[in-house]
């Protein structure tokens, strides 16, 4: 990490430094690095004292020192946190291309993430079955296509979407609100650390420490929508906050899409006028959305997959359609007891379903 990257992070520390204050602040030097030039830094202090009140103003020249910067990374590194500045090699340019794009990106997980082929699944945190059945739907369908999943590890359509990813054996981007040490809501935590163990991503524009506010929400929606080639919302009611991901998304030129729902449910009122007044196109199907980026399905091995001999025959048999349980074991010859347990633990994984009449199915 050179010189100009610690700095970002230095300034990048302060709580009471808000986004305007650290663009402008920025702005009075040639260089980042100008700033842990003391000389500098005390030639601009009328400037500084209009960006900063008095009781800043002494924060910042009592802090500063790469030596600070240096123990901020430490601290970050103990946690297993990692440290990305919007100047720094591999942050994505989907980010650098929207307006307020994150100074430095908290991460934990794989940072290559940020670079592959993202859709945001979002909506209310209070769902439905029909949103939980949709949302799970799309977010298994995007993965066969070896689409990233983006969303916000909050209640509701969040969590289903992350779950239903890892379900699937694909990769999934959490944006938290607040630093990568206080997960919220705290009953995602094993959920957070599943992602992180599956080869996901959570990333964050606040240090650790730092607890996710109410305000902190809708701003880091911009970044989901940033990151980004579109959004999908699988169910929102009518006041639901996934407006203001909607709105950063036409901002960005990104796609928005929305699944419709009964005109007669409240859940589904928020989405539904979106389609309405021309701000989301109506979905219904994968194809949907696969076709407007020429999209190819991801065929993983059975090596990837992990996936035994006997499973790989019940899955095969089970692409034709819904089949009994008796079906399944005059079709493949499996004793009973076996058969239960494949089929258990592909149920669990989220490979199949059970319906009534010992019906099973295909997610």
């Amino acid at each position: 990490m050179d010189l100009d990257e610690k700095a970002i992070i230095w300034l990048d520390s302060f709580e009471f430094a808000s986004y305007t204050k650290k663009t402008k602040f920025f702005e009075l030097f040639d260089s980042y690095k100008d700033i842990f030039d003391k000389k500098k830094f005390e030639s601009h202090r009328e400037e500084i004292l209009k960006i900063f009140d008095d009781k800043e103003f002494s924060k910042l020249t009592k802090y500063l020192s790469l030596k600070t910067a240096d123990k901020i990374i430490e601290f970050h590194k103990k946690l297993g946190i990692g440290m990305l500045t919007y100047i720094s090699e591999g942050y994505p340019e989907t980010l650098l291309n929207i307006d307020s794009a994150p100074f430095v990106l908290y991460y934990k997980g794989d940072i290559n993430l940020l670079n592959s082929f993202c859709i945001s699944i979002v909506g209310s945190r209070k769902t439905t079955n029909y949103g939980v059945m949709v949302t799970e739907r799309f977010a298994k369908e995007l993965v066969s296509y070896g689409v990233t999943i983006v969303s916000g590890l909050a209640y509701g359509v969040d969590s289903i979407a992350h779950n239903a990813t890892l379900e699937a054996k694909g990769k999934t981007i959490a944006v938290l609100a607040g630093g990568l040490d206080n997960i919220y809501p705290t009953s995602n935590f094993n959920l957070a650390k599943q992602i992180i163990e599956s080869g996901g991503l959570l990333i964050s524009e606040h240090r650790a420490k730092i607890k996710a506010e109410a305000y902190m929400f809708p701003f880091r929606n911009r970044i989901m929508a940033g990151l980004s080639r579109g959004v999908l919302i699988t169910e929102a009611h009518a006041l639901s906050g996934t407006v203001h991901t909607k709105n950063f998304a036409l901002d960005y030129g990104r796609d928005v899409f929305a699944v419709p729902g009964s005109i007669f449910s409240e859940a589904s009122a928020g989405s539904n006028r979106m389609i309405t007044n021309g701000h989301a196109k109506a979905v219904s199907k994968i194809e949907d959305i696969v076709e407007e980026y020429n999209l190819v399905p991801y065929i993983k091995t059975k090596e990837q997959r992990d996936f035994t001999d006997d499973e790989e025959q019940v899955i095969e048999f089970l692409q034709e359609g819904q089949k009994t349980f008796q079906e399944i074991v005059e079709c493949l010859g499996f004793e009973t007891s076996r058969l239960n347990t494949l089929l258990t633990k592909l149920a669990i994984r989220g490979i199949i379903k059970k319906l009534a009449g010992n019906v099973y199915f295909l997610v």
